[in-house]
């Protein structure tokens, strides 16, 4: 059942920035979406998005980094938002590197924050998308991984 539930998280968090976009246009970042009709539906994914990866071990720190971005709006605190959520994006690429599982990730989320000051939006969702890539390749990996020791 846990397995259910993180591959639907994984799936949410990556069509939220695709619903944002169809709702209300592109924006010039995620953040902007805050300001939107389509805030709830922002908090929500990164509130989802912190507590999966607070759950997931070396993936803290990210955690609490995104959760303090959407705590800290971009149209009240433009600084420190843009401080928190550079600082979410470099851990996770620092995350991404110290895995010892599907390192091309690191490179293609690499790639994303390169993206990021030519499009911000893009480079973002790009990210996002890479993330729940990795994430759904080593959840489905330890699945099969245990469900393999189990049947032996």
């Amino acid at each position: 059942m846990e397995f259910l539930v993180r591959i639907w998280v994984i799936g949410f968090v990556a069509i939220t920035p695709i619903i944002l976009i169809i709702g209300n246009g592109p924006m010039t970042s995620l953040s902007q979406y805050w300001n939107t009709p389509y805030q709830a539906l922002f908090i929500l994914a990164n509130a989802i998005t912190s507590y999966f990866f607070f759950s997931t071990p070396k993936w803290r720190n990210p955690s609490f980094f995104l959760m303090l971005t959407t705590a800290f709006s971009l149209e009240y605190h433009p600084d420190v938002h843009n401080i928190l959520a550079t600082t979410f994006f470099i851990l996770c690429l620092f995350a991404l590197y110290k895995s010892n599982r599907f390192q091309y990730y690191f490179y293609l989320f690499l790639i994303s924050m390169f993206i990021m000051p030519l499009n911000l939006l893009y480079g973002e969702i790009a990210g996002i998308l890479i993330l729940a890539a990795y994430h759904a390749q080593v959840l489905i990996y330890k699945y099969r991984l245990d469900n393999r020791h189990d049947n032996n």
